[in-house]
């Protein structure tokens, strides 16, 4: 038993063994598989990566084949506009050399048409001195200084003071003849002096006139005793030197003369100033921007605004001083209107007050000259009070302007303002610049004057040279044709155009729409077939938000002149209608535009002039 028990204990342990050992072979040969299939997986890996490697290089081949071809295709594109480019500019240079010799031939033939009306053109004349309006003091001696001039010639010229011969020169076929015939008037009165001329085909000249006043003006006829003059001399040497500036100047004639002589060079100078092309445009002005009605009568406006009664009279044009013969003395009053008579002799000839008149200033221009002018001279009434110069204790200063401010009460208030506005803006601004640098300051601004009324209003603006921008505009008389004459073409202004706004739009509005005013310019043509009219109102503002507060504003004014609702252009505007016209509005960045027309297809060709579609 024991033998079969060891036995079977021995086959079990060999059977383990056995088992054991299988088991082993079996894992080893499981093992090197593994190890063997881990080999294969590294190799395929790294084929794997060549290949990849290999394609990232190809790809960036490719990627470097693709570029190439785009810069040669952008080249090939650019080189493609710029021969588009100088296609058309040698187009557009062949463009304009055609119409160079057009515009040539066409000149060449409106030179030959003028020569051939010139040459149908009777002589012309004119009488260069004495000026029309001037009062001569009995016994001076006058140069009549005359011209005659005509392409063929002039044969014949003949001079006459109140229709009666003086003289005749014959020239002997001269096409410019001047000549200076003396002339010593005997008798105080009104003298209507003519000139005419013939040429050598016997077409006579239209008459050239010219009427003066001589009047009993020299210091014989003074009456006895006079005080005045030593008065007024010494009046003129006190303002010279608190203004520091010469008063007296040896081309100013000083005269004596009636208060009926006076008020007649009042007229006169009325006159002229009514002829000026800054108020023979006013009507068109007023018009089209709703300043006063169409048949306002401007002329009587100013001659009643002028017609007040001054103890003197200063005259730019004419170089002279009138002053009321009076056998009395100068009251306090008149003396002080004297005054300021005086500044402006002093202004004209160290400065120069013919650009006043001369209508080459603008409209805005103009107004910011006229008030350095009144705001100076009301300065220089209040130095001349407060040094003591006069008996008069007042504290305020009487109005010594020659004008009836009373006469304004009844007129449109935009054109009143625009009368007053040197008056009551000037002071603040020539007192602005004294009291910061005396009258060297105000000397400095005669030599650079302000250029707009903002520059007034504001005179901050002025001393930090904030200057208004230009503003263009474009001919627009191809564009309207030959039936359209530009009236004018000027800069409207901050002043006035817060006088425009404020017709229909309140004061709060108005301050907030017109303020950043930077600069504009204006223009009107008038169709004088049927009395229609185009304006044009091109505004530059400081800033983006000051045009658009201005856009948002302004709907206020054509909405309620006309009681209608405003409707959106397809080109971006806002057009109103009414009754025979319309307005519309645009805005573009730091730009507004205003158009104003009888129909709408007018108004939307002036806007794309100004405004041109992008």
């Amino acid at each position: 038993m024991k033998t079969t028990s060891l036995t079977g204990l021995a086959l079990t342990l060999v059977m383990l063994l056995l088992v054991l050992l299988a088991a082993f072979v079996f894992l080893f040969q499981g093992r090197q598989q593994v190890v063997e299939q881990r080999d294969r997986l590294e190799t395929q890996t790294a084929d794997l990566q060549q290949d990849l490697a290999q394609t990232e290089l190809d790809l960036a081949a490719v990627e470097s084949t693709r570029a190439a071809t785009a810069d040669a295709l952008a080249t090939a594109e650019s080189s493609t506009v710029l021969l588009d480019g100088e296609l058309v500019r040698s187009q557009q240079e062949v463009d304009a050399l055609t119409e160079q010799l057009d515009a040539a031939s066409q000149t060449i033939t409106t030179l030959q048409n003028q020569q051939e009306e010139v040459l149908a053109q009777p002589p012309e004349v004119a009488i260069l001195s004495p000026t029309s309006g001037r009062i001569v003091p009995q016994g001076e001696s006058v140069n009549i200084v005359l011209v005659a001039t005509d392409p063929k010639g002039v044969t014949s010229v003949n001079l006459a003071i109140n229709d009666e011969p003086v003289e005749t020169y014959m020239p002997g076929n001269e096409t410019l003849f001047t000549a200076v015939s003396p002339w010593e008037p005997t008798e105080a009165n009104e003298y209507v002096i003519q000139l005419t001329a013939v040429n050598s085909e016997g077409i006579s000249s239209r008459n050239a006139t010219v009427t003066v006043t001589v009047a009993l003006a020299d210091a014989a006829s003074r009456p006895a005793g006079d005080d005045n003059a030593v008065l007024r001399q010494d009046i003129s040497e006190l303002v010279s030197g608190l203004r520091q500036l010469p008063a007296a100047d040896s081309d100013v004639a000083e005269q004596l003369v009636t208060g009926v002589l006076l008020r007649q060079a009042q007229q006169d100078d009325v006159t002229a100033l009514v002829g000026s092309d800054r108020w023979q445009t006013a009507g068109a002005v007023g018009a089209a921007f709703d300043f006063a009605p169409a048949d306002f009568d401007y002329a009587a406006l100013l001659q009643a605004v002028h017609g007040t009664a001054t103890p003197a009279l200063y005259r730019p044009l004419s170089d002279e001083m009138l002053l009321l013969d009076e056998a009395e003395s100068f009251t306090a009053v008149a003396q002080l209107g004297y005054v300021r008579q005086l500044l402006y002799q002093i202004q004209d000839q160290n400065f120069g007050l013919d650009q006043l008149t001369t209508g080459e200033l603008t409209l805005d221009g103009a107004l910011a000259l006229a008030a350095l002018s009144e705001g100076e001279a009301t300065v220089v009434q209040e130095n001349f009070l407060t040094a003591r110069y006069l008996p008069l204790e007042t504290a305020v200063i009487p109005e010594t302007w020659v004008m009836d401010t009373a006469v304004l009460a009844d007129v449109p208030p935009a054109i009143a303002n625009r009368l007053l506005f040197p008056y009551e803006f000037g002071d603040d601004f020539a007192r602005f610049l004294y009291e910061a640098g005396g009258y060297p300051a105000l000397d400095d601004a005669w030599a650079n004057p302000p250029q707009s009324t903002e520059q007034i209003m504001h005179p901050e603006t002025y001393v930090a040279d904030e200057g208004p921008s230009l503003v263009t505009l474009p001919d627009l008389q191809t564009l309207l044709g030959d039936e359209w004459t530009l009236v004018m073409e000027s800069v409207l202004g901050e002043f006035m155009l817060r006088q425009y706004l404020a017709q229909q739009l309140n004061e709060s509005q108005v301050e907030t729409a017109a303020s950043g005013w930077g600069g504009d310019r204006f223009a009107i043509y008038t169709n004088e077939a049927d009395g229609s009219y185009v304006m044009a109102l091109h505004t530059v503002w400081d800033t983006v938000t000051d045009s658009t507060e201005f856009a948002a504003l302004y709907p206020n004014y054509p909405t309620r002149l006309f009681g209608s609702s405003g409707e959106l252009q397809a080109n971006g505007g806002e057009c109103w209608q009414g009754e025979d016209e319309l307005i519309c509005l645009y805005q573009s960045e730091q730009e507004t535009l205003i158009v104003r027309g009888p129909d709408m297809a007018l108004v939307l060709d002036v806007v794309n002039a100004i405004f041109p579609a992008e």
